[in-house]
């Protein structure tokens, strides 16, 4: 019924490595394909969820502006 401080804490933590992983794509992302990367891609990535964070993070060497685009929909 109640969450215990401890969940609440992991909880926490977790969205806060979700949050990095989004801002570190982000940034290498930006350097990868600059203005092509546009706000509304940005926003998009920011509300992504983990499954999909984890594949961008994953393939961020070898994924294209058009990959990124599909897989943002």
């Amino acid at each position: 019924m109640f969450d215990t401080l401890e969940e609440i804490a992991k909880r926490d933590r977790e969205k806060a490595r979700l949050e990095g992983e989004k801002d570190f794509a982000i940034r290498i992302l930006s350097k990868r394909f600059g203005n092509q990367l546009t706000e509304d891609l940005k926003d998009k990535i920011r509300k992504a969820d983990e499954k999909t964070i984890d594949y961008i993070g994953d393939n961020l060497l070898e994924i294209t502006i058009e990959d990124l685009k599909e897989i943002l929909k």
